[in-house]
């Protein structure tokens, strides 16, 4: 278990070194998304959750490695991978059928392909360890910002803030057929009524970063191309 810990870490120091080398040219080399829902992959691997930090400074911008969208960028806590990775780890099953490859061993096939190959092409990189897993779909996901709040659950200095996305690429051409993000900073409800719903589920309060991320989760995970007929909602 430890051996794979820390294969699983050296994975994702690998995909960011990937990601900061790649910079915000990748929104040239993007392709253009395509609704292509009519395919259904019969399986899917699932990479963990990296962090892109600012080259620069807390505050500013960086881009998504995969399709170039830009996010503002901030404090990401320690542990804010594994909220995210386990999040849809445990929420994936409950909105669709595809059979998937979870986080961890996607990651682990991963760093042995990068770490080997290094070709400073996250894209192709990523479709390598789908096809040597077996699954036509790869779902990746990136985290921008990870700001817990300051204060408490009733009172806060500062709410916390979150942003990620997560990016489907097909392993048969490379290209990306589906892309969305949660990008939130918590609100008072009086400046926010338009998510009433949520805090009418979640209670009237300060969540924490961990909590929002998981709000922002399963509210990206509605958009899932690919949902059960009977898959819940928020």
């Amino acid at each position: 278990m430890k051996g794979r810990s820390v294969a699983l870490i050296a994975a994702a120091v690998l995909i960011s070194a990937l990601a900061l080398s790649l910079g915000c040219s990748s929104t040239g080399q993007s392709q253009a998304v395509r609704q292509e829902f009519a395919w259904v992959p019969k399986k899917m691997a699932v990479m963990p959750f990296v962090k892109v930090d600012s080259p620069i400074q807390p505050g500013g911008t960086v881009c998504c490695p995969l399709t170039g969208a830009v996010f503002n960028t901030g404090q990401i806590i320690p542990g804010a991978e594994k909220v995210l990775d386990q999040a849809l780890n445990s929420d994936l099953p409950e909105i669709t059928k595809i059979p998937f490859v979870p986080y961890a061993q996607t990651g682990l096939v991963f760093g042995q392909i990068a770490g080997r190959q290094y070709k400073d092409n996250l894209r192709k990189d990523v479709v390598a360890a789908a096809k040597k897993l077996g699954a036509d779909a790869v779902l990746v996901g990136f985290i921008f910002r990870f700001r817990q709040r300051q204060g408490t659950a009733y009172a806060v200095d500062k709410p916390a803030s979150v942003a990620f996305d997560l990016t489907i690429v097909r392993v048969r051409d490379g290209s990306v057929i589906w892309k969305n993000s949660f990008d939130e900073t918590q609100q008072s409800l009086s400046a926010d009524l338009l998510n009433l719903n949520q805090y009418m589920k979640h209670g009237l309060r300060w969540f924490t970063a961990e909590e929002l991320g998981r709000i922002g989760m399963t509210r990206l995970l509605q958009r899932f191309p690919w949902r059960k007929a009977d898959a819940k909602t928020e």
